[in-house]
């Protein structure tokens, strides 16, 4: 397979076209580019603490206008999976940002207000929140403990890039409540196959498996799960894979490029 097949591109957006809030070089560029070449384009993240209408104030802050339509957040496929797992209406406990609260309330639960401890949860939804605290995650924890609250992650990434480098991620958040609890979350982000499964419906019909790539900064999350479901697969080296973990990683993907300029360059070479 080569890049000339390649017809729809699901974008990361961590790590691939920002670092916090520092755009990577020629950002609006990449996406003339695609559009130039008659491409398509969704993103995909495991961030859960944006809304759909805050990414799109972000990207318009960078010169780049989106659709919220375009986007798929963990948060958003976290709301996918609770409406298959629990009945409409129940209690949520969502320890996270404004993106996940946001999506459970579309999904039709109950989110309890921040710090309610009696009323019985049916499931605690955590994710990133820049600014949880010890309570936070105290009631978090006696949700789980005295109202057997099932434990719910919309991704469980230990860091995330920012413009000053790895900080901790949903993962490092939510191993805290495991640790407590002794339960294991169900982790709905990627690898796991409804981001790439919801993300892939974007696009309509016409888009497979084999016509569309997984674009990601990450071995263990955008690749592996890309590779999980038969999806072409891209990594960039702009985030937090390097290349020197390439060669000992089970998890190989299909194309490698230093960032989404040169990928950009490269699909341009293929497609004549």
């Amino acid at each position: 397979m080569t890049l000339k097949q390649i017809k729809h591109l699901i974008l990361d957006m961590d790590g691939v076209l920002w670092h916090g809030n520092r755009p990577v070089p020629g950002l609006p560029d990449f996406f003339e580019q695609l559009k130039s070449m008659g491409m398509s384009w969704a993103f995909a993240t495991n961030n859960s603490s944006k809304t759909l209408e805050q990414y799109v104030k972000k990207f318009a802050g960078m010169d780049v206008a989106i659709d919220p339509k375009q986007v798929m957040t963990s948060a958003v496929a976290t709301g996918f999976y609770m409406q298959d797992a629990f009945p409409a209406g129940a209690n949520v406990y969502v320890l996270g940002a404004d993106g996940l609260s946001e999506s459970m309330s579309k999904a039709g639960f109950n989110v309890l207000e921040r710090g309610d401890y009696e009323t019985p949860a049916a499931a605690v939804v955590a994710g990133l929140n820049p600014g949880v605290t010890y309570e936070d995650l105290s009631i978090a924890t006696l949700q789980v403990i005295n109202h057997g609250a099932k434990l719910i992650a919309s991704n469980a990434d230990s860091t995330y890039p920012s413009e000053r480098g790895l900080l901790p991620g949903a993962g490092a958040l939510i191993s805290v409540i495991e640790t407590a609890t002794e339960q294991q979350a169900v982790v709905v982000g990627k690898p796991y196959p409804i981001m790439f499964q919801q993300a892939l419906k974007m696009f309509g019909d016409g888009a497979t498996l084999q016509n569309t790539a997984m674009v990601g900064d990450r071995l263990n999350t955008d690749i592996a799960g890309a590779v999980g479901v038969e999806m072409r697969s891209i990594l960039v080296m702009s985030g937090i894979t390097q290349p020197e973990d390439l060669p000992a990683s089970d998890v190989q993907p299909e194309f490698v490029f230093s960032g989404i300029l040169e990928l950009a360059a490269e699909l341009k070479k293929a497609k004549g």
